[in-house]
């Protein structure tokens, strides 16, 4: 193994200088035998160009950032493929950053994908990183939000989210038909897509009369607090049903309900967000977002940058089973 070889091993091996290399490296006009001595040296000694040297002069490199604020929900597994497939197609690389929702380090990690002068920058975060992505968009990185829309974006900022308040409907219609009357809700906090399908359920609960109380709604922070918020909700409302609005505590809020010995759907009916590998095994209905889909998009809005600020809405979809007592 020698060392890395370097444009100049290239210019001295090609008989030109290293500016000459430069230009024919970079699409420049060169003279078409200059530039044939140039690529056979290239590829004699198999020379890699220096990606960050490029961005250099460039102002900005290739690379599209992404912050996903929690890779355990399984909304972010096709999200990220759909990212991935566009960047691949259009010559960029993808640097994921997983901020485990804390906001300093969500903060921190937008400053340093600025500071790497990524070609654009998609997060799933908190609004604790709006400022500091608004002011990259007015600098002309494009960057994108999703899972929530941005108030007032300036150009260069885009969204990509679900119509949560549809979600939400579309579990009050289908629990309604199940026969289900007393419903409970496990959320993820006050998160704007936790209170959107909350909303359009308690809107879509009331039109068939049947009202869902503050108390019938529990936050949680994490999978650990799951048993407990099953436990209160039980004592609270005997509910014939429970919904999970975050997909990541499905296997909790499941785990919880076998514990205690309840069967789904005899003794409870529930239904979740996000369609897992293993949902149809077990018959768990699912409210599905087309995360692939709105991965593919951001990556769009990226790669394609238009001048004027896009806030796109993707449909969800009741993918239906038996954990609700469906019938035939």
């Amino acid at each position: 193994m020698g060392k890395r070889t370097t444009i100049g091993d290239v210019a001295a091996a090609a008989g030109v200088s290293v500016a000459t290399v430069s230009r024919v490296l970079n699409g420049g006009a060169v003279k078409g035998a200059t530039a044939t001595r140039v690529w056979d040296a290239a590829n004699r000694l198999d020379y890699t160009p220096n990606a960050l040297t490029k961005s250099i002069f460039a102002g900005k490199s290739s690379t599209i950032g992404v912050l996903i604020d929690d890779l355990s929900s399984p909304f972010y597994l096709d999200l990220m493929r759909g990212i991935d497939e566009v960047a691949d197609a259009n010559g960029s690389l993808v640097m994921f950053s997983n901020t485990f929702r804390h906001v300093d380090r969500e903060v921190a990690q937008v400053q340093t994908m600025d500071e790497q002068r990524v070609r654009g920058l998609i997060v799933t975060t908190s609004e604790s990183t709006d400022d500091r992505t608004r002011r990259m968009a007015a600098r002309g990185t494009p960057c994108v939000v999703v899972a929530r829309s941005v108030q007032s974006p300036p150009a260069n900022l885009h969204s990509v989210a679900l119509d949560n308040r549809a979600a939400g409907r579309l579990v009050a219609e289908h629990l309604v038909s199940c026969g289900r009357r007393t419903v409970g809700v496990i959320t993820s906090g006050k998160r704007p897509s936790q209170s959107g399908r909350t909303e359009g359920l308690q809107r879509g609960l009331a039109e068939a009369g049947l009202p869902l109380p503050d108390e019938a709604v529990v936050a949680v922070a994490g999978n650990e607090d799951v048993d407990a918020a099953i436990g209160v909700l039980l004592e609270r409302c005997a509910p014939d049903a429970i919904v999970c609005f975050a997909g990541r505590r499905t296997v909790a809020v499941h785990s919880a309900l076998m514990a205690r010995g309840l069967m789904i759907p005899d003794d409870i009916g529930f239904l979740t967000m996000d369609d897992f590998s293993w949902a149809p095994a077990l018959g768990i209905t699912v409210i599905a977002q087309p995360s692939y889909q709105m991965g593919l998009k951001a990556a769009g809005l990226i790669v394609e940058s238009p001048a004027e600020s896009a806030q796109l809405t993707f449909q969800p979809e009741l993918i239906a089973r038996t954990s609700c007592g469906e019938r035939g």
